[in-house]
């Protein structure tokens, strides 16, 4: 909610965001408000099913896309941090720039089925990993292009988070910011009919 506000989403009303780093968090925002689904629950992108027969995953699924792109990813398969990897890429590595590639291409993969679904403006990615999206989001947004009819992503932007570990407090701010303008609207639109309306203590 944070991004969307005050970062890198807040030049679009319909967006997800990633957040690429021990697991993979999820939001969706749709028409400038963050989309919850049914008690709460909605926005887990980073489980959506990758591979039907890949590492099973805490969730209970199985080769969720969280297995193949979190910072536990990383290590389990490669036994380096996202962070050596960039550093490598950084002076040129070919393994690591081929790392990163085919990173990019499992990570548009996974988000395809969510564009679909949601058709957003733009894809936000944070987290840890993204430090090193220069490495990534060309193959990420090529595979997108490669999986995703155009009609689903029409004008469709990657971008890199922008408030970093700032990004949850300002979030809940503007969260917080909603819950009191939708109460003095209510009360607004109580006093217009003669009634009273008082704010709960809690």
């Amino acid at each position: 909610m944070g991004e969307a506000w005050l970062g890198a989403g807040k030049r679009f009303k319909n967006l997800i965001l990633l957040t690429l780093g021990t697991g993979v968090g999820g939001a969706i925002v749709l028409d400038g408000k963050l989309f919850v689904g049914h008690q709460g629950a909605a926005g887990e992108l980073g489980l959506v099913t990758l591979n039907p027969d890949g590492p099973p995953c805490n969730s209970g699924n199985q080769g969720s896309l969280e297995q193949y792109v979190s910072v536990q990813a990383i290590r389990r398969a490669t036994g380096k941090e996202p962070a050596e990897w960039g550093k490598l890429a950084q002076e040129g590595d070919k393994e690591a720039i081929a790392f990163w590639q085919e990173y990019g291409r499992l990570l548009g993969a996974g988000l395809a089925s969510s564009i679909y679904v949601l058709a957003p403006e733009a894809v936000v990615i944070g987290g840890g990993v993204s430090a090193s999206a220069e490495f990534f989001f060309p193959t990420t947004f090529a595979e997108i292009e490669r999986r995703v009819l155009p009609s689903s992503r029409v004008g469709l932007e990657l971008v890199k988070a922008e408030l970093g570990n700032q990004a949850g407090i300002v979030g809940a701010a503007k969260l917080a910011w909603q819950m009191l303008e939708s109460k003095i609207k209510l009360q607004l639109e109580w006093k217009e009919k003669g009634l009273e309306f008082f704010f709960p203590s809690k």
